[in-house]
């Protein structure tokens, strides 16, 4: 089998999929290379030619090359496979994936399913930078945990016990099969924060929408001497900030991570 790849500019990748993905039987993965986006397209029949897909493509191609690829699925996936390196620290792989031979990251292995938190969001990977700097230790809680990532990566650097808490009846049964695909002890929990009293803990880690961080902010059962605040944008820090300063908290520091906000608070 062959598969084929087109190298485009990643401003206008959106145009080209528009164009492209109605002539495709078998989709297409992507894959970022810097400013250049690759659309992986496996030369199913029914495929355009590739002179097809270059006009399809339009001006901005910046190349197109076709190479043999494994008719084994699993082997395609593998070799397409790249570790994701998060802060230096941290290497998340999904759980089919093989274990990486290095021994100074602190690898987290993830469900590849459709819990939010797969690492690949921005908010998430400067939670997860947040917390490399910060001193572990004390009790944690993750609320909005999703996949349970950052639940895993607080118990692997040092924090304990921890709770994590998520809405989504599908996230709660990922993060507990994470967390013992990891070999860590996390207390998962579905409860809904708009309308119930949250966990807490010494160090909250608060990965949700603004409207969710009002109310985690009224219901949470204990005052954090450390917050790590993420999931809005830097014209809604005001409203998250002063929801906050009533539990004796006040920003120590504000990170970007593209056109998210994380906060620090103590």
């Amino acid at each position: 089998m062959r598969e084929l790849t087109l190298r485009v500019p990643e401003d206008e990748t959106e145009a080209v999929l528009d164009r492209i993905l109605p002539a495709l039987p078998g989709g297409l993965h992507l894959r970022e290379d810097g400013a250049v986006v690759e659309l992986g397209i496996l030369d199913l029949p029914g495929t355009p030619a590739e002179d097809e897909l270059r006009k399809l493509a339009g001006p901005g191609l910046v190349d197109l090359r076709a190479e043999e690829a494994s008719d084994d699925w699993r082997e395609r996936r593998l070799a397409r496979y790249e570790p994701l390196i998060v802060a230096g620290r941290f290497l998340l792989r999904p759980d089919w994936a093989p274990p990486s031979e290095s021994q100074s990251l602190t690898e987290i292995v993830l469900e590849q399913g459709p819990a939010f938190g797969t690492g690949l969001h921005p908010t998430t990977q400067a939670c997860l930078a947040t917390m490399a700097e910060v001193e572990p230790g004390g009790s944690f809680a993750d609320v909005g945990c999703g996949s349970g990532v950052l639940s895993i990566a607080a118990a692997k650097l040092g924090w304990s016990p921890i709770v994590a808490i998520d809405v989504d009846p599908t996230s709660v049964r990922v993060a507990r099969a994470n967390a013992d695909r990891n070999g860590v002890t996390v207390d998962v929990r579905q409860v809904d924060v708009a309308a119930e009293t949250a966990p807490g803990g010494e160090t909250v880690v608060a990965n949700v929408p603004p409207a969710v961080q009002l109310a985690l902010a009224e219901r949470l059962d204990a005052n954090p001497s450390l917050l790590i605040a993420s999931g809005f944008k830097p014209d809604e820090i005001p409203a998250v900030a002063s929801a906050w300063e009533p539990r004796g908290l006040s920003v120590a520091d504000e990170v970007r991570a593209n056109e998210w906000s994380v906060l620090v608070m103590r």
